[in-house]
Order: C-alpha cells, then structure tokens, then sequence
C-alpha cells in the first residue's frame, strides 16, 4: 500500500505567500511542529493575543488554508558582550535598536517553511522596516534545551547571525542563547 498523501507533499514554500496574520485568518487545524510549546503557542492563541495587544506582528504560511509555519516579529534592543558594535564606524551607542524574531515555528511536514519564513523576514526588514525606522540588527533567542539536546542557533547561523554572547556558558540559563545579524550589507545589496 503506498504512503498516504500529505497536506504539503510536493509543495515549494519558495513560491507560497507569506500573509501577515489578521483576525480574518482562522487557520492552523491540524498544525504540528516538532517543538510542542509552538503547537500549544497557537492553538491556545497565545500568538493571536499578543498580535491583538501591539507586542509583536505575526506572519504565516498556508496551503490550501493549512498552516505551513508562522514567525513573529517585535521591537528589541540589542546590546553584545564584545563592546560596542559598531565602534569602527565611530558609533559608540552601547545598546542598538533591533527586530527581534519572537517566535519561528514550521509545520514539521512543510519542508522548507521555516527557511522561507526567515528568508522573507529578513527581505522585510531590511526594504520595508529599515528604511522607514533606524534599525540595523535582527535578533533571535535561539531555543537551547540540553535535556533533549535541542540548539537551534545553529540553524540561524546558517543565515549569518553571530552570537551576542558567544562565551556565555552552556546550557544558558534562560533556556536559549540570543543571536543577531547585521542588516547592513541586506540593506546595501538592495540599493
């Protein structure tokens, strides 16, 4: 008997719309990510609450009205371990205005969702947010559980994010280690 179809067989997220979440959209029925707390995150609309209360904006992909992934973004700061930043360009600001990727989850039969969600978030930012609001960075606090051995900056990383705190000990002792990229040669490829 041949494998059942899936709901994302065959699909390129590549070419999928990424929509920004509204009230309108009732979507997500069936949605499972590998990481548990993201499914509980959505269904108990812990997402939608805190898009409805101004904390973060949330976009998603769906097909044929399944949710493929969704990833918020907010207002952050960020402040690196290693002095400031950006000293060589005589900026000598200690802490830095950023968007902070909050949340990133795929479906786990949606290959390549989360790629395309973050590939999409960072075009966002550096054409649509950077040139309207003085942000240089994007930052990430990439989920770290020694228990089930789980570290998923290295996933970012493959983007390019450094880490802020790159001799902080293991396993963190918030639960993840927080990261960040800077947008400027996004910024500059596009001009």
């Amino acid at each position: 008997m041949p494998p059942r179809a899936g709901k994302f067989d065959s699909v390129t997220f590549l070419t999928e719309n990424v929509e920004q979440l509204t009230p309108e959209l009732e979507t997500g029925q069936g949605f499972r990510c590998s990481r548990p707390e993201f499914n509980t995150f959505w269904r108990k609309g812990r997402v939608q609450r805190e898009v409805m209360a101004s904390v973060c904006r949330c976009w998603i992909i769906r097909h044929n009205d399944a949710l493929a992934g969704y990833i918020t973004l907010l207002a952050d700061k960020l402040s690196a371990s290693d002095g400031p930043l950006l000293a060589s360009e005589n900026i000598q600001y200690e802490t830095f205005p950023a968007v902070k990727i909050g949340l990133l989850a795929a479906d786990e039969r949606a290959k390549g969702a989360g790629a395309c969600l973050i590939d999409w978030a960072l075009e966002f930012i550096a054409t649509e947010i950077a040139q309207k609001l003085g942000v240089r960075f994007v930052t990430v606090d990439a989920l770290y559980d020694p228990d089930s051995d789980y570290d998923v900056s290295e996933y970012y990383r493959r983007w390019g994010f450094e880490y802020a705190y790159p001799d902080e000990p293991l396993p963190p002792q918030e639960g993840f280690r927080t990261l960040y990229l800077d947008l400027l040669p996004f910024i500059d490829a596009l001009k």
